[in-house]
């Protein structure tokens, strides 16, 4: 067969132009004609693809045919491309290499490696077995997005109905119904007091509570240990700010173990007096949440021994347990 002339159309069949032309063309086709291109001939490429020379010549006669453009100039020596062929293989293999990205991109979203996830809390996050569960999740999948909210219980419960959270880290008492849910690990509530006054009881000074706690259960921690008669004070602002007003000897606080251990200067704590009262922290999420991060994480939470006891580090007598 004469070698076609460079750029001209072909002959004898209608001609399909653009990206229906190439939407016509498989990916082995195209990355025939790459290799065409790379070995110079069509014989040095049928031998590295493994098909006879004829075959791999028909298959991009179609590919021209259905391009209207030859992509190479033929000769007794081999095949060059033509300035046409040279400029579409260029951007056939950026094509094929973004491809193959895309491929890789969707498996790793596929298995939780990217994306994103929203996580919320209504303890602190910067200590104890959450951290370590953040800390742990950050190394299997690091190219992960991670999003963090706090808020109170029904705050969160309703966010992660909305899907505007992915799950959420909350007491197990406060899990509704309609969410799935897994069991982390429990931890003792503590008194915190001022290091000024560490040994003023329960009940001689109003115990404050940052707006998101769940100001019912520690109303009832502190009743059923004869605390009642200073009151419990809902202060607008977040636990730190509510250990801030503690080291300044404004009142008392009821705070998890993990609370504990992130602690700041002024501040003492100790088991609350009477019966040990624990609190169970579990992770909620709405089971028909399609998100491979969520997986990921849910996975992470199974494969995972939690305890606080041994997460959280000994606390000292300095800001530590008075």
């Amino acid at each position: 067969m004469s070698p076609q002339e460079p750029n001209q159309p072909f002959r004898g069949s209608p001609v399909r132009r653009g990206a229906e032309a190439l939407a016509a063309q498989d990916i082995a086709t195209l990355r025939s004609a790459l290799m065409v291109r790379e070995h110079l001939g069509f014989r040095r490429a049928s031998e590295v693809l493994g098909v006879n020379p004829s075959v791999l010549s028909r298959r991009v006669l179609a590919l021209e045919d259905a391009l209207g453009v030859s992509l190479f100039q033929r000769s007794s020596g081999g095949a060059r491309p033509t300035g046409a062929g040279e400029r579409f293989l260029s951007e056939v293999e950026r094509a094929l290499e973004l491809l193959a990205k895309a491929a890789v991109r969707a498996g790793a979203a596929g298995r939780g490696e990217v994306g994103r996830l929203r996580l919320g809390h209504v303890w602190p996050v910067t200590a104890g077995p959450a951290e370590a569960i953040l800390r742990a999740y950050r190394r299997s999948a690091r190219d992960v997005e991670l999003e963090l909210r706090g808020g109170s219980a029904a705050e969160l419960v309703a966010a992660v109905l909305d899907r505007e959270l992915d799950a959420i880290l909350i007491d197990a008492e406060d899990v509704p119904a309609g969410l799935d849910s897994l069991s982390l690990w429990s931890e003792p509530w503590l008194l915190a007091r001022s290091l000024e006054a560490p040994d003023e009881a329960l009940g001689e000074a109003p115990v404050l509570c940052a707006a998101g706690d769940d100001w019912g259960r520690i109303q009832r921690l502190v009743t059923d240990r004869g605390g009642a008669r200073a009151g419990v004070r809902v202060q607008m602002t977040s636990h730190d700010g509510v250990l801030s007003l503690v080291a300044a000897g404004v009142g008392h606080a009821v705070a998890p173990q993990s609370v504990a251990h992130a602690t700041r200067a002024g501040v003492a704590f100790s088991p609350l007096p009477g019966r040990p009262a624990t609190l169970q922290i579990a992770a909620a999420w709405r089971n028909d949440h399609d998100n491979p991060a969520l997986r990921r994480f849910i996975s992470l939470l199974r494969s995972t021994p939690l305890d606080a006891d041994s997460v959280v580090k000994p606390l000292r007598a300095a800001g530590g347990w008075g």
